[in-house]
């Protein structure tokens, strides 16, 4: 593949939209101390205000740790317009903070629903609640228009399907890129949440690869993921008990998702989603971290 950045995460050490009001969070100066040493050279965003409110003080943040800004993950209710116009306010705010980091991408989700979550990961499931027709086309006109609020702030934007939400399964991400232009939308391609969601990231990644402006590299442990396909789990407790895995140990082949990539030359983005992690868990994350940056630091170079 053509070179490539690496970038780190907050998810990784907890921190993200599912746990940004808890009050044992790590600090943002730990966490970003932990990135450099480790050895990257960018991060994420971040849930909005973690590592400051306003573009100004982000940039400056992390420049005391000599990381670059490289995307920010924006959750949109797409089926909910008065919800969807409140998260265009957010979205706004977002785009403040990315428009002077040329490299950041504005990584469109949909939020999904409390019936759609029960439906995480389960074929059948996510096949029986499916958006179609105008709810479809309805759906897909907001994420467009997202899209081009973020064309207009001079921001790259690209779809993050997302386990629990209306863009999970291959046919709804393709359902929905299918009805904006690609110069608008990319893709930012999951490996995690495209696997849970009944596909192949390596065969995605060849299928998809004019498209693709972000990659998101995750494992996905197999027990937790059977447990969760069998209803054992609901996706919330299976996120608890390790659903995302230390790269190698799972059912993802990110050694062949990452040789497919070819030509792709943007960021690889090094995720482990965790729920809860405190300060005196950081040690065991960083070296989760350090065995994640590694394995994928010694495919890339092959």
């Amino acid at each position: 593949m053509s070179a490539a950045g690496i970038a780190a995460a907050p998810v990784s050490w907890g921190v993200w939209e599912r746990t940004v009001d808890r009050d044992d969070l790590v600090p943002p100066a730990s966490l970003l101390e932990s990135v450099r040493s480790l050895g990257f050279g960018a991060i994420e965003l971040g849930p909005p205000g973690y590592f400051g409110n306003d573009g100004a003080t982000v940039r400056a943040e992390l420049g005391r740790f000599g990381l670059e800004l490289v995307g920010a993950f924006v959750p949109l209710r797409l089926t909910d317009e008065d919800g969807f116009q409140a998260d265009l306010g957010e979205l706004a705010r977002t785009l403040d903070v990315l428009r002077e980091s040329p490299a950041a991408v504005a990584l469109l989700a949909d939020a999904g629903t409390p019936e759609r979550f029960a439906a995480a990961g389960r074929t059948d499931e996510l096949t029986q609640t499916a958006l179609r027709g105008q709810e479809l086309d309805v759906a897909a006109g907001r994420l467009e228009q997202a899209a081009e609020r973020c064309r207009d702030a001079g921001v790259a934007a690209a779809l993050h399907p997302e386990v629990g939400s209306f863009i999970e399964s291959p046919a709804e991400i393709e359902a929905f890129l299918d009805r904006i232009d690609r110069d608008l939308l990319g893709l930012c391609l999951d490996t995690g949440h495209t696997l849970i969601g009944g596909g192949d990231p390596v065969a995605l990644a060849r299928d998809w690869a004019d498209r693709l402006r972000h990659v998101h590299l995750k494992d996905v442990s197999a027990d937790v993921l059977s447990r969760l396909r069998d209803g054992a789990l609901d996706v919330e407790t299976a996120w608890e008990v390790g659903l995302f895995c230390t790269f190698g140990d799972g059912e993802v082949d990110l050694t062949g998702f990452l040789a497919e990539l070819g030509s792709y030359d943007g960021w690889l983005v090094v995720e482990q989603d965790r729920i809860a992690v405190r300060v005196d868990d950081v040690e065991a994350v960083r070296e989760a971290e350090r065995r994640n940056l590694a394995f994928v630091r010694e495919r890339i170079a092959a």
